[in-house]
């Protein structure tokens, strides 16, 4: 139930070898050809092939049309222009995708900065399930007028449906928490602790902090205000720490990451800090939820304007190493790729052609485009609103690693607020790594919904644990390296996250009598089509090939309600997966 990549690098590139990482700078007609004003960078799967997209928001003054390229499964893409979600001429910041009406495919929503004194409307786009958008002026989401800054899904109430925050910088407007109904619509949700505030916020952090299994929230401030930490404790109901150290700075605090740097299982803290004349960045060590300041560290003794920032193990060492984009001197500017050792001790990269890369950079975001994993970067860039964006291919060799696509069934599809642990032996010792899936990063970001963990020299997983946002955790064991693997909640269930449209687009959802399974590609293969209650109950099935379509009989006795289909092979290997609903 395995799954394994195996591509040569066609693209022309520029190589320059590093002294501690290598990457090479690659040449992508549009995606770094078109000189734009970037803001917000997204590494994510829109059209459920398998392979990473990237979807890159711009926001200069005037306002410009966003950014979406789709991947081509063969080191190059193809520049979407008549989408709705690239033709909104807007003033864009951030964005976040996730799965907000379960149906299988990642929805967007992309938040706008005013101007001359006036707000401006954000925009909610509903996936077709094919990786194109509609948008949804009337969504509650996109009413109101404002200077946006970031969002950030996630399901705050425990009932599987990912509700919405967004931060705001300008005036006295409050930060916007919205709740999802569960019928497609959004509601405003008032009166509430992290809804209260109206300071200048820029990013958005939901992270398991404190280690209760619930998600808090972490918002930057800037114009020195200290940043914000709200202690989740339970539905609806927050509580702001004011006490520790990582709210008593006040700084020009911009962007955010966190990451379990030093492998002890919790979440450490960087903060990316910006200011005309330069200023430090800072990074803090959680100890079981209480933080100690790191301030000998090359992270924080370089005087700098940083924005974006983002945590990926590019080498497959396994630990995770930092990038940290820089920005706003009046001229471009490297940005920082520090490498860890393993205790989040960090050193600078300074050879690589990542870390020589002439930016002016706001976003960045980890994914693995071609499918080798290696993590691969990309920047939005933005000097004089008119600079090309860059893609990075990483290069290395000789570690190994594993790649995981979580999927909910009882919380919500994309696993949004899912911990994952992985123990191996490295070097001779045991390591147990720790991942936090999340719908946003460091400043206007995304990294990939996939999973990734560098191995280093370890021929074998001991362990992998999963604890879901609904509150169940599942332990897996076997698990072949150099691979990438499907996780399913409940089913306990490994196998193959090759989501192309070939084996299937499964229509209509909402459905009422039949579902029909269009086969885009065929490889005369047998199917065996599934359904399953959310309880993981198999009340239906029957095998189809892919030669041609399909329509189901009449499901008249299914209750109203959702259900999990899959698609597996005459291997047992689910191939395909996802949730629809009987009406």
């Amino acid at each position: 139930m395995l799954l394994k990549n195996i591509l040569s690098f066609l693209c022309s590139v520029v190589t320059i070898s590093g002294i501690c990482q290598s990457f090479e700078a690659v040449n992508i007609p549009d995606l770094t050809t078109t000189p734009s004003a970037s803001r917000s960078v997204n590494f994510v799967d829109v059209n459920g092939d398998g392979w990473d997209d990237i979807f890159i928001t711009n926001g200069p003054f005037a306002g410009q049309n966003n950014m979406l390229y789709l991947n081509n499964q063969n080191n190059t893409f193809t520049t979407i222009a008549a989408d709705p979600i690239v033709n909104d001429n807007d003033r864009s910041d951030g964005a976040s995708f996730a799965d907000v009406d379960n149906d299988g495919d990642l929805d967007a929503f992309v938040v706008t900065f005013g101007a001359n004194g006036v707000g401006k409307k954000n925009y909610f786009y509903r996936n077709q399930g094919n990786g194109s958008f509609v948008y949804e002026p009337n969504s509650a989401m996109g009413i109101p007028l404002t200077y946006s800054e970031m969002c950030a899904w996630i399901d705050l109430n425990n009932d599987q449906n990912l509700d919405l925050y967004v931060t705001n910088s300008v005036g006295n407007l409050h930060n916007l928490y919205y709740e999802n109904q569960g019928d497609g619509s959004f509601e405003g949700v008032f009166g509430l602790t992290i809804s209260g505030e109206s300071l200048p916020s820029r990013s958005i952090d939901w992270i398991d902090y404190d280690g209760d299994g619930d998600s808090d929230l972490f918002v930057t401030n800037e114009e020195n205000h200290a940043n914000s930490l709200f202690r989740n404790d339970g539905p609806n109901n927050f509580t702001q720490i004011n006490d520790l150290t990582i709210t008593l700075s006040f700084n020009n605090s911009v962007g955010s990451s966190w990451a379990d740097i030093d492998n002890d299982g919790d979440f450490d803290l960087f903060v990316a800090n910006y200011a005309t004349n330069g200023e430090a960045n800072q990074l803090y060590f959680n100890e079981n939820g209480i933080f100690s300041e790191v301030t000998n560290s090359p992270v924080t003794t370089a005087i700098t304007s940083s924005f974006g920032s983002t945590f990926g193990d590019v080498d497959n060492d396994g630990d995770l190493d930092l990038f940290v984009c820089n920005a706003y001197l009046g001229s471009q500017d490297t940005n920082f790729l520090y490498l860890n050792d393993g205790s989040g001790n960090f050193s600078l990269d300074t050879g690589s052609a990542l870390a020589l890369h002439q930016g002016y950079t706001f976003g960045a975001a980890f994914g693995d485009y071609d499918n080798d994993g290696w993590l691969d970067i990309v920047l939005g860039n933005t000097l004089n609103e008119n600079q090309s964006n860059a893609l990075f291919h990483n290069t290395g060799t000789g570690n190994n690693w594993v790649k995981l696509h979580c999927q909910g069934t009882e919380s919500n599809f994309s696993a949004v607020g899912a911990v994952v642990k992985l123990k191996a032996i490295i070097n001779g010792t045991e390591v147990w790594q720790t991942r936090s899936i999340a719908s946003a990063s460091g400043y206007c970001s995304q990294n990939s919904y996939t999973v990734h963990f560098g191995l280093g020299d370890a021929t074998t997983i001991e362990e992998l644990i999963v604890k879901w946002p609904a509150g169940t955790t599942e332990s897996f064991s076997n698990i072949t390296i150099n691979e990438a693997h499907l996780i399913i909640e409940g089913q306990g269930t490994l196998g193959q996250p090759n989501f192309n449209l070939g084996h299937g687009v499964v229509y209509p959802n909402p459905f009422t009598e039949q579902i029909s399974i269009a086969f885009l590609g065929s490889k005369n293969e047998s199917l065996l089509f599934q359904v399953y209650t959310m309880a993981g109950k198999l009340i239906f099935e029957e095998t189809v090939t892919d030669s041609e379509n399909h329509t189901s009989p009449p499901l008249s006795f299914l209750t109203k309600g959702t259900y999990v289909y899959t698609l597996s092979n005459v291997e047992g290997k689910i191939v395909k997966t996802g949730k629809i609903i009987k009406q």
